[in-house]
């Protein structure tokens, strides 16, 4: 007989959405079109769990963005008439642990690097707006796997010819740019940094969370972003 020590693990159950609080520290500021497309996405499959909640608090751990595209399906405004029942993963954390967990489950050193070659072979069997693959995801991908071919939509097909034609007709400007950039800097010193501002708090949070930082971040290492950048041009 094993004497392993089990995990401790937590308890699926069926609450009150009145009963769910959003954490008011919660890191992650999902955008409009983001809760959309997870409603899209509860649309075509359903609800397939992934509520984190602490019974002690009322808080939400993880699935901020889950319960916000539901309120948005059932359209819940906090009033009886408009409550509606909801399955979680119910844990007990202290307050330090809420916190930490809040954060670890969405930091971006705790999440596993994708294949993009292994998800380009998945792509003529998916419809990839259902799959929550951005364009900026599927550009990625093409520069990865040119000779992809994307079955699913003449409209993604399209698009990425172009980019494959813009890529090629661009590559050496690009080069030529990044090296004229590098030479006038070896001409002078200055501040290691750039500022990079937007017209507002949605298009920074946009473009935080496609490069896959968080929209609060106010600091973005350069070499590292460089390295993303990289696998485009």
């Amino acid at each position: 007989m094993s004497t392993k020590k089990l995990l401790k693990q937590s308890e699926t159950i069926e609450i009150n959405r009145s009963q769910i609080n959003f954490a008011p520290y919660n890191p992650k500021h999902h955008t409009e079109d983001a809760i959309k497309q997870q409603k899209k996405n509860f649309k075509e499959v359903g609800f397939l769990g992934g509520i984190v909640w602490n019974k002690l608090t009322g808080n939400l751990v993880s699935g901020h963005k889950r319960i916000m595209a539901i309120d948005l399906e059932y359209k819940y405004d906090g009033t009886p008439e408009t409550d509606y029942k909801v399955k979680v993963e119910a844990i007990e954390l202290t307050d330090k642990q809420e916190k930490e967990q809040n954060i670890f489950m969405d930091a971006r050193g705790t999440n596993t690097p994708q294949d993009l070659k292994l998800i380009a072979e998945l792509i003529p069997d998916i419809d990839t707006s259902l799959a929550g693959l951005t364009d900026q995801d599927l550009n990625l991908i093409t520069m990865e796997v040119p000779n992809i071919t994307f079955g699913n939509s003449d409209i993604i097909k399209e698009a990425i010819k172009e980019t494959k034609q813009s890529y090629e007709d661009n590559k050496q400007a690009v080069k030529n740019a990044k090296q004229a950039i590098k030479d006038k800097v070896k001409e002078k010193s200055g501040d290691a940094y750039i500022i990079l501002s937007f017209n507002d708090i949605n298009n920074k949070s946009e473009f935080m969370e496609r490069f896959g930082y968080k929209p609060d971040d106010n600091i973005i290492k350069g070499e590292i972003f460089s390295d993303q950048i990289e696998r485009i041009s």
